[in-house]
Parts: structure tokens; C-alpha cells; sequence
């Protein structure tokens, strides 16, 4: 998934727990492996070519999902982080979690299992496609009915009858 589906969802998991910063944390620091490849191939300094690679399904060199996307990953920087806080390392768990659900069912390659690489996930959502536009939209507006829904019902329940 593309990084709007995966703010929305840290938003969303923020939101229901209170603690933005470690859901925004989790949900986002997981694509740092991505700019590790963008670096090695020389991509930082070229925007449009960096744009263009960004937004394709296909990655070119194969390791732009890799460390920070398997199962292994998450399992030690989520321990690693419930031992220091424990509330934040189980909200970072939960986003963290999310963004590899996310990416494990669109269309783009899935190793989780990293850096074992037999079994390669491809989901049913084409990497920013429409459909991803569609299903970022519903959970964006799921997190506005999250947002709005709680200040609607005070202000109903509080109208004297």
C-alpha cells in the first residue's frame, strides 16, 4: 500500500488508542527499508525518477520490502519496545502489524517470512490503484465518523428534551 492508505490507518489506530505518536510511528517506520533502496540505487538526488519508481508496483531490484516488513521484524522491534513502554510498544505493535497486513494484500511482493523468500504474497489490491484509492477513502472515512461520531452523540444527548 502506498504511504496515504498507511498515515490513515496510523491515524485510525491513533485515534481508538489515544496514543498518535506511537501509531503514527508504527504504521510509517516500517517503509524505512525502502529508502535504504532508494539510496543504494542512487534515486535520492533524482525526484522524478525516485517519483516514478515510488509509485510502481513492480520493484526493479527486489528489496525494497525486506527487513522491516517481515513477520521476525515486527515480533523483535515490538518486544524491544513493550520492554522499555510498555503502552507504546503495544500501540506501535498494533500499527506496525497493520501496515503488514496492509502491504501483504496488495499487489506488489510480500516475503513474510524476510529474509526467507519462499513464499511471496501477492494480494487483490493493485499498488496504488483505484482500488486502493477506493479502500483508503473508506477507511478515511471510517477515521471521520471515528473523529465526528463522539462529539455528535455529546451534543445530541446533551439537548435537554
Amino acid at each position: 500500500m502506498t504511504e496515504p492508505t498507511h498515515l490513515v490507518t496510523g491515524l485510525l489506530i491513533g485515534r481508538i488508542t489515544g496514543n498518535y505518536a506511537a501509531a503514527l510511528s508504527g504504521s510509517l517506520v516500517v517503509d524505512l527499508d525502502h529508502f535504504v533502496s532508494y539510496y543504494r540505487h542512487s534515486l535520492i538526488s533524482k525526484p522524478r525518477k525516485l517519483l516514478k519508481v515510488m509509485m510502481d508496483e513492480k520493484d526493479q531490484w527486489g528489496d525494497q520490502r525486506n527487513f522491516m516488513h517481515g513477520i521476525f521484524s515486527w515480533i523483535v522491534g515490538s518486544g524491544l519496545l513493550m520492554l522499555i513502554n510498555f503502552q507504546f510498544g503495544f500501540v506501535f505493535s498494533i500499527a506496525y502489524f497493520s501496515h503488514i497486513l496492509l502491504d501483504a494484500i496488495d499487489g506488489a511482493d510480500f516475503w513474510p517470512y524476510f529474509p526467507f523468500q519462499k513464499l511471496n504474497l501477492k494480494g487483490p489490491i493493485g499498488y496504488g490503484s483505484r482500488r486502493e484509492a477506493v479502500f483508503c477513502s473508506i477507511l478515511f472515512l471510517i477515521l471521520i465518523f471515528v473523529f465526528i461520531a463522539p462529539s455528535i452523540a455529546q451534543y445530541i444527548f446533551a439537548l435537554p428534551r
